[in-house]
């Protein structure tokens, strides 16, 4: 078998979220249709996040093996051929056999984007949440400030998800301050479902002065969901990038992805 791993971009407002469901569409399902189409025969991915119904992609990674070999720019430009506007491979690199995008990943980044602005321009409204001009960022930015290490993130984990143990690794966290827009990026080792948005969610109380920043330090404890904040909404969200160890994707593929180059194995727009 022949392993390849695609990074996928795509706006989540259309999807039920990521995993193929039987009665909504999804980006899985999108996909692995227009791989279909492109390849003649049935074809499964695996993809790194499992993001929820409208939860957008910048860096998705996904995993695919197929019988024979096929050229990364086919891959790229074949795929998106038969892809709607709103999902788009963005690069395609072979990779040793055996390769899986989730189970071999050591890391994800995720931004949420807020904004003070009276009124979000319809350009940025679709990937934007907007709160009041008052919240306080350095009190938000104080509390972030705990989330770096390991910890339990029971308090921000969505019913319903499938991790059997809420200890988590966080290498970064953090907020970008560009106008009236508010950037949270966190870098972390996997996430816990709905983790993000409900670590925003609640941070935005703190800004707002409805709990403190220990209090929010507090709930990394072990806390039950019912003590933090709300769910923040999805539109907001994106999977920045997924991290994997060199053996599985060679450097010489990220730097090619990254410098915009191509080389025999990679392939980027």
């Amino acid at each position: 078998m022949h392993s390849y791993r695609l990074i996928l971009s795509y706006r989540g407002e259309r999807y039920a979220g990521w995993q193929r469901q039987e009665n909504a569409p999804t980006v899985q399902a999108t996909l692995e249709a227009a791989l279909e189409s492109l390849l003649g025969a049935p074809v499964r991915v695996a993809g790194a996040g499992r993001t929820d119904a409208g939860v957008h992609a910048r860096g998705q990674a996904v995993s695919l093996e197929l019988a024979s070999p096929f050229p990364v720019r086919g891959l790229v430009h074949g795929t998106n051929h038969h892809l709607p506007a709103d999902v788009r491979v963005m690069a395609a690199t072979a990779t040793p056999p055996g390769f899986h995008a989730r189970k071999h990943a050591t890391g994800k980044t995720y931004s949420y984007r807020l904004s003070r602005a009276p009124v979000i321009s319809p350009l940025d409204a679709p990937y934007t949440v907007r709160v009041p001009s008052e919240i306080d960022l350095p009190r938000m930015a104080r509390a972030t400030l705990c989330l770096p290490g390991r910890h339990d993130f029971t308090a921000f984990a969505s019913a319903g998800g499938s991790h059997t143990q809420p200890l988590r690794t966080m290498q970064v966290a953090g907020w970008q301050e560009r106008g009236e827009e508010l950037l949270f990026r966190i870098t972390g080792e996997g996430f816990l479902r709905g983790m993000v948005r409900a670590l925003v969610g609640t941070l935005i109380e703190v800004g707002m002065g409805r709990r403190t920043p220990e209090a929010f330090a507090a709930l990394l404890a072990g806390a039950g969901r019912e003590a933090a904040g709300p769910t923040a909404p999805a539109h907001g969200l994106v999977l920045e990038e997924v991290f994997y160890p060199s053996a599985w994707v060679p450097p010489h593929a990220e730097h090619a992805e990254n410098a915009g180059g191509g080389g025999a194995t990679d392939v980027v727009l």
